[in-house]
């Protein structure tokens, strides 16, 4: 995403939105974060390329199996993930968000990965199902020690808003009859007062701006649920009763929620944000399967800070050689925006812009159904996006993907106002429509929904894709860039905005386990990258919730280029820039050391 959240909207924890809506029993032992989890021999590097037409294995089917176990497993304990996977046994459910079966569900994923460990520690494999097999049981170490330590239902509030995810998913989305979709969002809302209930037991000092994510959020649920009823209505014309009797109690109870956040938690919330360098690093290592750690990471963020500041000046000068720094152009540069009204429209121009300049150059392939909608952000999602992509559910028939973009709100200052339309001016616009549509995520989720593993694309949403899904995003800027498709004021928007993944990565190590304060990360964007304000605060509220998202940007994007440069040596004369994204693009959103592992399994011959 290229917000200013995973879908592409982030939690701190990961593997599923599950993780997201539980609590957590007592803390899990110490695990050293650098020892991976190997429950088989490594790849042979003498092995043929994975492909799908390679032969599998008796135990490949076992993997098969064991994925298929752990879907039925997230079903059974989030019935909100599995609405977000296009999986809708248990529509008219919510997560239970007791702490009580908040631990039993992380028992169950535990029990899961140790029989996993049992199972296939002799298993003879193909390359493929290797990779497989590691991103089950690292989705579900990962899951349960972030579960156990971060304690989401006492600490995060905006935890308990995850039933208005689950219902615009059910409302958004055409996948089944508009009378069986609204009966099941009327089954979740009916359920939401005992969510609220839940959290009012559950929640325990939590750090003040995470509270206050969870009141912006909470405050969002009058306006979401009013927005239900054309739908509800349309599809139940003699139900108007209940319907109305239902968007009452849901919208109260989160109004009261924002009312109890405000009274009752935020005076006694000074609980801290920070990960820890325990816990960041086992998930750089164990999320995302990176060998660096969080201070060769920080080295490279530096690093790509400065280099970009001496291109943001080079760009500068080519506009105007009089101005004293590349903030004064962009400054001037940002005054050329969109009205409040032409916002949306705009963005649908450049989407269809950026597609067409694709297939001018042809420059990458166009999956069948890559259907793209650009719409306003809902609104308990505001808080912490500006714009963002939302993807079609993996398992669902559906392709159509949303590109979300936050509308103005009319009742915000007029200088506030102003402020959000500067940070939707037309470079930086865009620049937006490349990282979340063409050739950014959409394409990207595009191309995953055509690979047939069936953890890929039940572990598709979870933080750990964050380093290909939005890697890719920021790859898909510079691409353009390379194929020349910026204008000189466009460039220097899109240079700004990597400056910001650079910074992300500073601040995102900064904050989790180097004792960064908020108002810091807000100085650095402001004072060094120039963002507005009121931006500024709403990323950093977000790096605080996702410790590694922030920086996945930026090291995902050089994982890609390393990857592309290989690629290209190992093709010689037959090298095609299209053919390589085909090739990258084909093995689902996994990480990138798992993409390089199956394009260059057989290259050490």
């Amino acid at each position: 995403m290229r917000t200013r959240t995973l879908s592409l909207i982030t939690f701190l924890v990961s593997a599923s939105a599950a993780v997201a809506c539980g609590g957590s029993p007592p803390p899990a032992p110490d695990q050293n974060p650098n020892a991976f989890l190997h429950i088989d021999a490594p790849v042979d590097a003498g092995a043929d390329a994975e492909s799908p037409t390679a032969t599998a294995t008796a135990s490949d089917v076992d993997v098969d199996k064991a994925a298929q176990a752990y879907l039925d497993l997230l079903v059974q304990i989030s019935p909100e993930s599995a609405t977000g996977l296009g999986i809708h046994k248990r529509d008219g459910d919510l997560d239970d968000r007791t702490v009580e079966g908040f631990e039993a569900s992380t028992t169950k994923e535990d029990a899961m990965l140790q029989d996993l460990a049992k199972r296939f520690a002799h298993a003879n494999l193909s390359p493929r199902a290797k990779i497989d097999l590691d991103i089950l049981t690292h989705t579900l170490l990962v899951d349960v020690r972030v579960r156990r330590e971060v304690r989401p239902l006492q600490s995060q509030p905006d935890v308990y808003c995850g039933p208005m995810n689950a219902i615009y998913w059910m409302t958004a989305r055409d996948y089944a009859p508009a009378a069986e979709r609204a009966n099941n969002v009327l089954s979740r809302m009916e359920k939401v007062p005992a969510v609220i209930d839940a959290a009012k037991k559950n929640l325990n000092n939590p750090p003040k701006v995470w509270t206050e994510i969870g009141i912006e959020s909470a405050e969002g649920a009058k306006t979401f649920f009013d927005d239900q009823r054309t739908f509800l209505k349309g599809a139940l014309p003699n139900d108007t009763a209940r319907i109305e009797k239902d968007i009452k109690t849901a919208r109260e109870a989160y109004l009261g929620y924002a009312k109890f956040l405000k009274s009752d938690v935020l005076p006694k919330s000074s609980g801290n944000y920070a990960a820890g360098k325990d816990l960041f690093e086992f998930m750089l290592h164990q999320n995302y399967f990176l060998k660096e750690d969080s201070a060769a990471l920080l080295v490279r963020g530096k690093k790509v800070f400065a280099d970009t500041l001496a291109q943001l000046d080079e760009v500068a000068k080519k506009i105007d050689p009089n101005a004293k720094s590349w903030s004064d152009v962009t400054a001037k540069v940002k005054k050329n925006h969109p009205t409040a009204a032409d916002l949306i429209p705009s963005y649908e121009r450049e989407v269809k812009r950026a597609r067409q300049f694709l297939v001018d150059k042809d420059a990458v392939e166009f999956p069948k159904g890559d259907d793209c909608t650009v719409t306003e952000t809902p609104p308990f999602e505001r808080s912490t996006i500006t714009a963002a992509y939302d993807q079609p559910p993996p398992f669902d028939p559906v392709t159509k993907g949303f590109f979300f973009v936050t509308p103005v709100d009319p009742k915000m200052p007029k200088a506030q106002q102003e402020e959000m339309l500067r940070e939707n001016d037309h470079g930086d616009q865009v620049d937006t429509a490349v990282h979340e549509t063409y050739p950014g995520h959409h394409l990207q989720l595009s191309f995953a929904r055509t690979n047939s593993s069936l953890i890929r694309k039940a572990t598709s949403n979870s933080s750990a894709t964050a380093i290909f899904a939005e890697g890719w995003g920021l790859y898909a800027e510079e691409l353009m860039s390379e194929l020349g498709y910026y204008t000189p004021e466009e460039r220097l928007m899109q240079l700004e905005w990597t400056l910001v993944r650079a910074a992300r990565v500073i601040i995102d190590i900064g904050l989790h386990t180097q004792d960064m304060k908020f108002e810091d990360g807000v100085k650095m964007l402001t004072d060094q990258v120039h963002l507005e304000k009121t931006l500024a605060v709403s990323e950093v509220k977000r790096y605080t919730e996702s410790p590694t998202q922030p920086l996945s940007y930026l090291i995902g994007r050089e994982k890609i280029f390393d990857m592309r440069a290989q690629y290209k040596q190992r093709q010689g004369t037959s090298y095609s820039l299209k053919k390589f994204h085909t090739e990258v693009l084909s093995h689902g959103t996994i990480v990138p050391g798992l993409i390089e592992r199956e394009m260059f399994v057989d290259s050490t011959k």
